[in-house]
């Protein structure tokens, strides 16, 4: 089942609350789908089970009600953050921020891509580079004080179990 700890029901609490934020808090410079991914990312997932991959993607058809998109785009980039993290886990990348780091900066920029090139092909629609990348750079830039925070709170609730 589901681990219960005290340290990942804040972390549940934390993504229910930024995907349901992210209908008041909508802005061209930050993305909240994309902090989520962020945070799903970076946390320390402590149990490997077939229910997270669930309440992700109930998650992120949440997301996709609230924000408008079509149905299993946010559930499918919750559920892509959290396969890269197992597979990193499993490969053994963990320990190494950098390398982390670097991955999760090539899937943002390929994300980017993927959406910038749809909506120029698909609707026949150019939008300034620099408005669209934005939010990308943003959870970028926010990836190494946000894996501070996440691995801090994690170590945390580790010793005092």
């Amino acid at each position: 089942m589901i681990n219960f700890r005290k340290g990942n029901l804040i972390f549940y609490f934390v993504l229910i609350f930024i995907v349901s934020s992210n209908i008041v808090f909508n802005s061209i410079y930050f993305d909240l789908t994309l902090i989520s991914c962020l945070i799903i990312y970076v946390l320390k997932w402590s149990e490997t089970n077939w229910i997270i991959c669930i309440l992700l993607f109930v998650l992120g058809i949440y997301n996709d009600i609230l924000v408008s998109t079509s149905f299993g785009y946010a559930s499918s980039l919750f559920l892509c953050f959290y396969l890269i993290d197992r597979v990193g886990n499993y490969l053994s990348i963990p320990s190494n921020t950098n390398i982390r780091f670097t991955i999760f900066s090539i899937l943002m920029l390929i994300l980017f891509f993927i959406n910038y090139f749809a909506i120029y092909f698909i609707y026949n629609t150019s939008i300034l580079l620099f408005i669209n990348i934005m939010p990308y750079m943003v959870v970028i830039l926010l990836y190494y004080p946000l894996n501070f925070i996440i691995s801090s709170i994690q170590t945390k609730y580790d010793r005092v179990k």
